[in-house]
């Protein structure tokens, strides 16, 4: 029923953007309704994240477990992160959009119960130690049907891509067998998720913008199987012609299966929310 109501609304923009096409003006003529240029421009700032967290890592003998990175780990559940942005309009229905954060989690903990990872298993009360680093990126290309200085208004398309890179280590068995060693495991991967989405932006008063964005995908196509669901909303207020600061809040859900190259499936359920606050420099 989603993909259906989805599909609905991006032929309904679809055809209304065809209709209205004088909806769209030119660069000197939107700065005069928004008193700051939109050519270009860049964002520093920072992210107050939560997270939860399931990652699971099959063997070649059987299916891993469900871990918790928050619950069965002990990792940080709120972090604050240094979040940039970076965007370029190549035409005035044409822009480009890059983001990037980067966090990094880890800790040691006594565990509850018997964790699986791999051909791996770490018993309860054993001490295990966990580090994830991961990497967030987007590259958005925006068409806007609308473009007129009060309203801008369309559709996206782009890549969402979550690097990461997992490692634990501790006193575990190898297909039942103990390990007198201490057992050191580590999983890189990255998820590019294609995604299509819709853009919103408002112009409240000169210098003051009002902007949501939806990015979505729900598919299995070579070798991801899943969904990424990444919605913000923030607002925007230039003191002058160039210089800016803005707010809001995002909440961006993983939740992919990749199939494995040599061994078992990857699945990842990562959602993170909070909220967002930036310095923003526009050209």
């Amino acid at each position: 029923m989603r993909k259906l109501i989805l599909l609905f609304v991006v032929v309904a923009m679809a055809v209304a953007g065809t209709a209205m096409a004088q909806a769209v003006v030119s660069e000197p003529e939107r700065e005069a309704v928004r008193g700051v240029p939109d050519k270009w421009g860049f964002a520093l700032g920072s992210f107050w994240q939560t997270f939860d967290s399931t990652i699971r890592l099959d063997g070649h003998t059987g299916t891993g477990s469900d871990i918790s990175l928050e619950k069965d780990l002990g990792m940080q559940k709120s972090l604050t992160d240094v979040q940039l942005g970076f965007f370029y309009r190549f035409g005035d229905r044409h822009r480009l959009d890059v983001t990037w954060t980067q966090w990094s989690r880890k800790h040691s903990k006594t565990l509850d119960r018997d964790l699986a990872w791999d051909d791996v298993t770490y018993n309860a009360h054993a001490t295990l130690n966990s580090k994830l680093s991961a990497n967030w990126a987007n590259i958005i290309y925006k068409y806007s049907f609308f473009n007129n200085g009060k309203t801008v208004f369309g559709l996206n398309g782009g890549v969402s891509a979550l690097w990461t890179k997992f490692n634990l280590s501790g006193e575990g068995e190898v297909n039942g067998n103990p390990v007198p060693a201490t057992l050191a495991e580590a999983k890189s991967t990255i998820l590019p998720i294609p995604v299509i989405g819709a853009h919103f932006e408002l112009t409240l008063s000169k210098r003051l913008f009002w902007r949501a964005e939806g990015n979505f995908f729900a598919a299995n196509i070579a070798g991801y199987d899943g969904n990424v669901n990444i919605v913000n909303t923030s607002l925007e207020y230039y003191f002058t012609r160039n210089v800016g600061l803005g707010a809001g809040f995002a909440n961006v859900s993983y939740r992919v299966t990749k199939t494995g190259d040599k061994g078992g499936d990857l699945f990842v359920r990562y959602a993170f929310s909070g909220v967002f606050a930036h310095l923003a420099v526009v050209f």
